[in-house]
Formats: structure tokens, C-alpha cells, sequence
């Protein structure tokens, strides 16, 4: 077992791992400023990657995430893209524009760390379930239709003895909410809908969509990791009100409980997201559950990861409807 954990920082991971850094592409979605996703772009940023590809709803919130960057390293092209992960076109759209880019012949990582939490119900322009929509299915969408950028340069050599990983941003909220097969968006039973159960179900989509993805990509040199980041004060929560924050407690770690985990800075926020991404030696981890990490560490710990969320069939169950749910199918 490695030394990180809770209180390791995400420039610690990035200075140990720099070689994994250096001259490499990587792709994170949702980097706006104040949140773990322009922190984990940033860390980055003192490793010197050859590209930062940056994708967002708008620049205005991205901007200040690519001038801290440049800041730090004017050499890093840093590439902005339009994307509303709640609308399956503006994905389409997001991925053509990178799939078309011949300054962008391949990416390295791909980060889907964007995330919405404990909205009001409503469903998207493609009628899934709001939470579902954005924190699923367009992240779902968005690395299949990049796979090809991604797996392009796949095979470790020994002038590129890397291997390619999807970084897939989950929580402990998994605890909260298993997939709804019966009625994934709630169109059948409206009135059974709670912000933090739903929240819940689109983060267990997010370990199980890794899972699905491994054994897609197993033997292409490249590797997928969900993860927890933690609890982090960030704008992700905005919309929550102390009773919804209790309506949380009480979801994720059951009745009776009076506290949230220890918050974590922004910078040990994001280490968990950066050894997923960078540490070669998680490779070294055969178990074939191990493909979640909670304070720097792979766990199938039940505290941190429902036992339901680690299912290989509900994993394939669940690859087969975001198809249907997207309207496309996809080998790789």
C-alpha cells in the first residue's frame, strides 16, 4: 500500500508522477475556478503536459482556470470546448470539434470529473433525468466518442511507456441510490424522486460505467478508475439548503448519522483524481473490484462503496441502456 492518503495534495502526486505528466494530453471536463476540476488542471500544469483541453459550459468560467495555467506555464496549449453535458448534441458537438482538431492527434487521459448535485427534478432536452443526464450519460457519451483519439496511440513502447486512462469522478453518494432499472428517470414514478437518491444513482452510473469500460478496453494499454474525491467546499453544492444537506447525511450513511466526513481542501480534493490518473503502479492491482479510490487509495471498502455499485452484470445491464439512451452502440 502506498503512502497517500487523506492529507496528500494533489502537487505532491503530480512532482512524484511528473514523468506521467510531462508532454502528455489530458482532458477534463467542468475545470471552472473554485472547483476540484480547474485544481486538478492546475496541479497538472506544474508537471508541463504538451495540452490541456478544457471542456466547459462557457469560457467566461473557464478563463481564469487557463490563465492561472499559462501563468504557470505559457507553454502549455491550453484548448477550450464548448459542452452542456445535459444535451446529447452539444456532446456530439463538443466531440466532433476535438475529434476534428489535427493540433489535437491524440489524448493521453481523459478526466470526467463534471458534475451536477441535488437539483430540483426535471428531466433534459433528450428526456433523461437531469442528474442521470449530466453526470452520466454525457460523460458516457462523450469518452466513447473520443475513444479513437484516445486508444490511437495505445500500446506502451519504449519511447511511449504509457498506458491511456479514463479518470471517472464518483462520490461516497453512491451510497445512496442504486440504478433504477424499472424506471431510470423517474417518468414512471415521478413522486418517488429525492434530489440526493437521484444524485446517488447518476455516481453508482459512474463506477459502473468504469467497470463496463475495463472490459471493453482490457488488453488496449489503456485503464479506467472511479474514484471519491471527497467532501469539498466547492460551488457543486450550491443549491443545497441545510435540510437537503440532512436529507444527504441521512441518504448516504443512513438514520442517525450527524456528520459529513472531513472536508478536505481544494488541493487534497483533487489527489485522489491525480494518482487515478498518474501512479503507474495501480496497474500492479490484478483484483479485477479494484477500480475505485477514496483518499488516494483502491478500495472496495463497503463504507465508501456499495457493494451493488462493484456488480459486473448491473455494470453490463447498465452499459446496454446508456446505448439505448444515447441511441448508439459502441465496441471497442
Amino acid at each position: 500500500m502506498s503512502h497517500f492518503g487523506f492529507h496528500t495534495e494533489g502537487l505532491e502526486l503530480v512532482q512524484q508522477f511528473h514523468d506521467q505528466v510531462k508532454g502528455r494530453t489530458f482532458l477534463i471536463t467542468g475545470p471552472s475556478k473554485g472547483g476540484i476540476g480547474a485544481e486538478t488542471a492546475i496541479s497538472l500544469a506544474h508537471g508541463h503536459p504538451s495540452t490541456l483541453i478544457l471542456l466547459g459550459r462557457s469560457l467566461d468560467r473557464i478563463q481564469p482556470t487557463i490563465d492561472t495555467i499559462l501563468s504557470i506555464d505559457s507553454s502549455i496549449t491550453t484548448k477550450f470546448v464548448p459542452i452542456d453535458l445535459s444535451s446529447l448534441s452539444s456532446v456530439r458537438s463538443a466531440a466532433s470539434i476535438i475529434l476534428n482538431d489535427p493540433t489535437i492527434s491524440h489524448i493521453d487521459v481523459i478526466i470526467n470529473n463534471a458534475a451536477i448535485m441535488a437539483t430540483p427534478y426535471s428531466l433534459t432536452p433528450d428526456g433523461i433525468e437531469s442528474q442521470l443526464g449530466a453526470n452520466h450519460m454525457g460523460h458516457f457519451l462523450l469518452t466513447n466518442l473520443l475513444m479513437p483519439k484516445l486508444l490511437l496511440t495505445s500500446s506502451p513502447t519504449a519511447a511511449l511507456p504509457h498506458r491511456k486512462r479514463i479518470i471517472n469522478v464518483s462520490s461516497v453518494a453512491n451510497l445512496a441510490g442504486g440504478i433504477r432499472f424499472h424506471d431510470p428517470n423517474y417518468t414512471l414514478h415521478p413522486e418517488e424522486y429525492t434530489p440526493f437518491n437521484a444524485y446517488g444513482q447518476s455516481k453508482t452510473a459512474i463506477i459502473l460505467f468504469t467497470i463496463a469500460l475495463n472490459n471493453r478496453i482490457a488488453g488496449k494499454a489503456a485503464r479506467s478508475w472511479s474514484l471519491n474525491p471527497g467532501s469539498i467546499a466547492t460551488s457543486l453544492g450550491r443549491t443545497t439548503t441545510p435540510e437537503m444537506r440532512q436529507d444527504a447525511l441521512t441518504a448516504v450513511f443512513g438514520k442517525g448519522a450527524t456528520e459529513f466526513p472531513a472536508r478536505k481542501t481544494l488541493q487534497q480534493g483533487c489527489a485522489t483524481t491525480l494518482r487515478a490518473a498518474l501512479d503507474p503502479s495501480l496497474e500492479d492491482d490484478k483484483d479485477p473490484d479494484a477500480v475505485y479510490l477514496n483518499d488516494c487509495q483502491v478500495t472496495t471498502d463497503p463504507r465508501w462503496i456499495d457493494p451493488r455499485a462493484l456488480d459486473k452484470a448491473s455494470a453490463e445491464k447498465l452499459w446496454t441502456l446508456s446505448e439505448e439512451l444515447v441511441g448508439e452502440k459502441f465496441v471497442w
